[in-house]
């Protein structure tokens, strides 16, 4: 493979990993909670944007809080 071909490979590979499809809903994130966490980490940091910020926050809100409310239960 010559250089041309390796450059054109190399720019299709870049351009399809920045073309993300839709972002994943947040049931998704409900069952995934460590991915979800750390989705939300890298929107705090600002390396992340977008809808998947939303649905991984709103996840994780919503499992935290079904946790306190088994422990004020007392069902942990």
């Amino acid at each position: 493979m010559n250089l041309r071909h390796s450059a054109i490979l190399s720019l299709g590979l870049i351009l399809s990993a920045c073309g993300q499809s839709e972002p994943r809903s947040t049931q998704y994130f409900e069952a995934n909670i460590d991915e979800a966490r750390k989705v939300v980490a890298d929107c705090r940091a600002g390396s992340t944007r977008g809808d998947e910020c939303t649905n991984a926050d709103v996840a994780v809100q919503t499992v935290e809080g079904r946790e306190r409310f088994k422990r004020f239960l007392g069902k942990d």
